[in-house]
């Protein structure tokens, strides 16, 4: 998607001009992070990025939802690079990692990775129908740890 923050004849009105060669490339993308009324557009030189947060507060809860638990060997043909300094444990709403699932649907690779605070980072690329790479990238906040008395 080019953009321009330069004006060109008429549009000297504008601050920004953007254009779309197939509008469906867009479209499929905010999809994936349709889970909110509201979104944040972004120009900047590498292209739109697109912010959709659905809580700014940390995410305690109690609950018999259940659990899932993976284990993938570091060799597994499906681990391009695998780097851990220290063994971590962090739960995560099930509520809150559903939306992704939209642009898992929609990507061709996966980026996992988590801080030290145990903040989930959700990295898909994209590739559209022109080739082009996009990016959708989700943020989940682990949940708080409640010491029993």
């Amino acid at each position: 998607m080019p953009l321009s923050t330069q004006s060109q004849g008429d549009d000297e009105q504008y601050v920004l001009v953007a254009s779309l060669d197939n509008a469906r490339n867009l479209s499929n993308i905010l999809k994936a992070i349709t889970f909110k009324d509201h979104a944040i557009f972004t120009a900047t030189t590498n292209g739109l990025k697109v912010t959709v947060e659905d809580s700014k507060c940390l995410l305690s809860t109690f609950g018999n939802a259940g659990n899932a638990h993976y284990d993938y060997s570091k060799d597994s043909d499906m681990m391009e690079l695998f780097k851990c300094t220290e063994t971590q444990t962090n739960r995560y709403k099930m509520s809150l990692l559903k939306p992704s699932t939209k642009a898992l649907a929609l990507s061709c690779k996966v980026s996992v990775r988590t801080d030290n605070r145990g903040f989930l980072s959700l990295q898909y690329l994209v590739r559209n129908d022109d080739g082009q790479i996009c990016f959708v990238e989700y943020y989940c906040c682990p949940d708080e740890e409640v010491e029993e008395n």
